[in-house]
């Protein structure tokens, strides 16, 4: 079943927080239950991405997303605030075809990088992206943006041992 990459419809909010709500629960495999457990973004900050930033969304043939990114500018990069594939698609490139289309938004707006928090161990995380040219940004190199972020991410309950920080410079 052939699979687009398109700008994702204000309208498909419910769609995208069904998807995030199953592609979560993935994380139960390998001992995040709060992860899988916790809201899906709020409609407040998915109308403000969609208002300030970058929504992608992998559709069927039918155009019903089963895939999404979540990026706004950040400092001097696009940053990535998520990525969400359900299981069913999972492991067919979507999330690599996502970030390819992220890429060349951030082309698009004159960003020379991507940035993104994710976790260091889950196989679906970090290796994922280092395969895709990511490197940690340690936090002698975090910008301001990038405290206030882990500093939410505390506060939302999230094991920061786990987290880091990564970016990928655009050739």
């Amino acid at each position: 079943m052939p699979i687009s990459i398109r700008s994702a419809h204000l309208d498909e909010c419910p769609s995208l927080r069904a998807i995030e709500r199953e592609a979560a629960q993935r994380f139960r495999a390998v001992g995040l239950e709060a992860v899988a457990d916790s809201d899906t973004c709020s409609e407040g900050f998915l109308r403000s991405i969609f208002a300030h930033g970058v929504v992608l969304c992998a559709a069927e043939e039918d155009d019903a997303p089963v895939g999404f990114l979540l990026a706004g500018r950040l400092d001097d990069a696009l940053h990535l605030y998520e990525i969400s594939v359900t299981t069913t698609y999972g492991g067919r490139g979507l999330g690599s075809a996502l970030l390819a289309a992220a890429e060349q938004a951030a082309r698009q707006r004159g960003l020379s990088r991507l940035t993104l928090a994710t976790f260091r161990d889950v196989p679906w995380n970090r290796p994922f992206y280092e395969r895709r040219g990511f490197v940690e940004v340690l936090p002698d190199d975090w910008t301001p943006a990038f405290f206030l972020l882990h500093a939410g991410e505390e506060l939302s309950g999230l094991p920061l041992d786990t987290r880091l920080f990564m970016r990928k410079e655009l050739g």
